[in-house]
């Protein structure tokens, strides 16, 4: 047999053994693939260039081949990365790298990616670039949206801050925060739903932590941006969430004088009715606790009951998360819930929400 026929039979067999057609991709998937699915808020205006910096935000995509890397221009925020349904690895961002190497020698098949966002937007804004993948690999185009989705909406309890820290006394950093053992993404999986979320550590509805009467950044200021570092207006008419979970209010009497009560209570009320119109046919449901003596619970339980009276609002719900975390076992940094805490707060919740959504 001619030597060139003999070569070019055994190109084509080692060819025939790789999922992927070496002659049609170079590997390389830029962020605005089709294929690749975003949930939560995410800046598109460049579209080879999307931007977050939310906590929760997740990327979910399918790939063929025994690779996979993913191309991120961040410095300090860390990502959860799962792999075929299964976690496999966490990623911290540094400067000086552009290209995260995520596994090399997986089986030559398809493979399903997600990688989510495990800090709040005090560790800066992600920019996600796309995916590197084998030479004649793509991704797979699969449909992930869910039938249900929940957005949640609030402070350092819904951030998931320092829940993974190791005890009370901890220092809270980018490492002992991880928002999808939060109680919030914790729900949603169990409803099989997308979800969104807007937390900031800190923040309240008309004063945020460490700060004077009035904040000039209070949630109902932040809650519309796109991103928290920057001011894009969110308006993602898709967005339609079947369910809205606010925790927040808290901050706002973290210490003495308290802010008027008739001016948070002005603020609270305006925020839910923001809320009403942007999302008609949602859930509301109100939280406050479980953190002992807390001014806020009184206020927002007055705002709530006073408003479902006056509109008749059978969707609204105040819900004060009567559940007993144990000291110090149930905490991480700064005597915020740990992930067993989360736990205790979501089981309380379920069917909360399964009753009134019918879930």
């Amino acid at each position: 047999m001619n030597k060139y026929l003999i070569i070019f039979s055994l190109i084509i067999m080692s060819v025939s053994f790789n999922s992927c057609d070496l002659f049609l991709s170079k590997g390389e998937i830029d962020a605005d693939d089709p294929s690749i699915y975003f949930c939560g808020r995410v800046d598109k205006r460049n579209p080879k260039k999307i931007k977050f910096d939310w906590p929760g935000v997740y990327i979910k995509a399918k790939f063929e081949g025994t690779s996979v890397a993913v191309k991120l221009y961040d410095s300090s925020n860390t990502f959860n990365v799962f792999l075929d349904g299964k976690f496999f690895k966490v990623i911290t961002t540094k400067d000086s790298n552009r290209v995260y190497s995520i596994a090399d020698s997986l089986a030559d098949t398809i493979h399903t990616i997600k990688i989510t966002k495990r800090t709040e937007a005090s560790f800066g804004q992600t920019e996600f670039n796309g995916f590197l993948l084998d030479k004649g690999c793509k991704l797979v185009k699969t449909n992930f949206k869910a039938k249900r989705s929940i957005e949640f909406i609030g402070d350092s309890f819904v951030a998931g801050f320092g829940n993974e820290g190791e005890s009370p006394e901890c220092e809270f950093s980018a490492e002992t925060e991880n928002n999808y053992l939060g109680f919030g993404p914790v729900l949603a999986r169990r409803f099989e739903s997308d979800y969104a979320v807007v937390a900031v550590s800190g923040i309240g509805i008309i004063r945020n932590f460490g700060e004077r009467l009035f904040s000039e950044n209070p949630m109902p200021t932040v809650y519309n941006r796109v991103c928290y570092n920057d001011t894009l207006i969110h308006d993602d008419k898709n967005w339609k969430p079947d369910a809205v979970v606010i925790r927040i209010g808290k901050n706002d009497f973290w210490q003495r004088p308290y802010p008027s009560i008739w001016k948070f209570r002005e603020a609270y009320l305006g925020f839910i009715k923001e809320l009403r119109a942007k999302y008609p046919e949602a859930h509301i449901f109100s939280l406050c606790g479980p953190t002992r003596n807390d001014p806020s619970c009184f206020e927002i339980y007055t705002v709530v009951n006073s408003l479902i009276k006056l509109t008749k609002d059978s969707k609204l719900h105040f819900v004060k998360l009567d559940v007993k975390l144990k000291r110090p076992d149930d905490f991480g940094c700064q005597w915020h819930p740990n992930v067993t805490g989360h736990k205790i707060i979501a089981d309380f919740l379920e069917p909360v929400i399964k009753e009134k959504l019918n879930w």
